[in-house]
This record gives C-alpha cells, sequence and structure tokens, in this order.
C-alpha cells in the first residue's frame, strides 16, 4: 500500500504521542554539541579582513564538526525508527551509532559532506578573494547568491544518498559503499515525493521561528518521524513492521 506524503506525517503525529521527551532532548544534543565545538572557531571569519590561515581553520573546523553532526543525527534517526517500531527509546539509543562502527558513518559522512561542500567551493573562493573595491552591499549580494546557488546544488547532488544515514542506523554491519547504493536504490522515482515531504514542512517552520526557536522543539521530531515514515514505505516495511504504541492507539 502506498501511502501518501499527507498519510504518513499523519502516522508521525501519532507514533509521537506520549513519545516526544527523548526525540526532544536528542535533538537538542545534536544541535547544541557540535554548536559548542565550533564556538570557539567563530572568531576567525568575522570580517572581511580574515586571512587565509584563519578562513581555512574556520573551514576545516566547520567540516570536522559537520561529521559529528552527521553522527548525532544519525542516532537521532535510530531513536525515531524505535518509535516507528513500537519500540521503547532511550536518550542512550542516541549513541548506539557510537559503538557499532561509527567509523563507516565518519567516512560516510565525509564523502557526503565534500560531496555537498564541492558546489560551494566558488562561495569559498570569492570570500577569500573578493577584492576590495567592491562595496559592502554587492559584495553581500555576490556573497549570498554564491552561496545559496552552491548549497541548492549541493542538495540536489546528495539528495539521493539522504537516506544513507537512516540505513546506518538500522544495520550495524553495512559499509559506506552498500548503504549509499541502498539510498540511491530507494529513491530511485521518489525524490519529487521526498521534496514536496520538505516543502510540506515550511509552514511549520514559519511558526518555528516565530516562536524564537522554542516550537522546534516539537516540530524537529514530527518532521524527524515523517521522514523515518517515508523510509520505511521506500522499504515497504511500514506495513508488516511498524506497531503504534498503546498510548497512540488510545487517540486513534
Amino acid at each position: 500500500m502506498k501511502r501518501s506524503n499527507g498519510e504518513l506525517k499523519g502516522m508521525a503525529r501519532q507514533m509521537l504521542l506520549g513519545h516526544y521527551q527523548v526525540p526532544m532532548l536528542a535533538i537538542l544534543l545534536s544541535s547544541l554539541i557540535p554548536s559548542l565545538f565550533l564556538l570557539p572557531f567563530n572568531y576567525l571569519c568575522s570580517d572581511r579582513n580574515t586571512i587565509v590561515m584563519q578562513a581555512v581553520l574556520y573551514y576545516l573546523a566547520s567540516f570536522i564538526i559537520t561529521l559529528i553532526e552527521l553522527l548525532l543525527n544519525c542516532g537521532v534517526n535510530r531513536i525515531h525508527l524505535l518509535i516507528a517500531h513500537g519500540q521503547q527509546a532511550q536518550i542512550s539509543d542516541m549513541f548506539w551509532v557510537v559503538k557499532n562502527r561509527p567509523d563507516r558513518i565518519l567516512i560516510g559522512g565525509f564523502l557526503f559532506t565534500l560531496i555537498s561542500w564541492i558546489p560551494m567551493i566558488p562561495s569559498f573562493v570569492f570570500d577569500l578573494r573578493a577584492p576590495e573595491t567592491l562595496s559592502t552591499v554587492n559584495y553581500a549580494t555576490i556573497s549570498v547568491l554564491l552561496t545559496v546557488a552552491g548549497a541548492a546544488l549541493g542538495f540536489l547532488i546528495t539528495l539521493p544518498l539522504y537516506f544513507a544515514f537512516w540505513i546506518y542506523a538500522e544495520d550495524p554491519d553495512i559499509d559506506t559503499r552498500e548503504a549509499f547504493q541502498r539510498s540511491i536504490s530507494l529513491t530511485r522515482g521518489a525524490k519529487g515525493r521526498l521534496i514536496l515531504m520538505g516543502i510540506s514542512f515550511i509552514g511549520w517552520s514559519v511558526l518555528g521561528a516565530f516562536s524564537f526557536g522554542i516550537g522546534f522543539l516539537w516540530i524537529l521530531p514530527y518532521m524527524n518521524q515523517a521522514f523515518t515514515n517515508f523510509y520505511l514505505e521506500l522499504k515497504q516495511e511500514i506495513d508488516v513492521k511498524v506497531e503504534f504504541s498503546e498510548a497512540a492507539q488510545g487517540y486513534m
């Protein structure tokens, strides 16, 4: 049975009833930990007069911290998979990936991040070598355009690999190449629906922004659970394996 994005989102809401606390805390940790690591490096690129070595150190630190963030996000995916299968999730499950060959996630994360950053090279080069004669407005405009274009291209290139980090969270033995191949196979013919799923949360994201970010404590678990259901739907496992908890069934 092929479910619509709306149905998968509805299932996500039902699954999370009474189970928001663990994914909330996991998402909070996965955001705060990388931010704290990056904080000491933020001053390195704080103005246009940044020297090349400072910028290199900043981007290198950002790259490494992005890998840590992907590792933590993989743990968050593990929690949402447990919830989808009707199992009790604990915050310790977030660190399951650390105990189960994290090297493959770091390798996969390195490749994923490298691929997504390649289209950003023009933006990085411009920030480092922008002519001093450019006005601040022109500099900011060009920088934003290059960054947005690079980010969009990087997103499209890495989209087929999107579910690799759910695959890692399920299978402790799978290697990077196979995880990427499975993700590419799963997303074949489904990338449009996947993009539409993301677009459908724009309104929620606006509400989260207007709540000074507090609303994201509820919105992000909802989003992650919906994408987890999308992943299981592509695997054709959502019908045979997903079970609602008794708490969720009480609201159906």
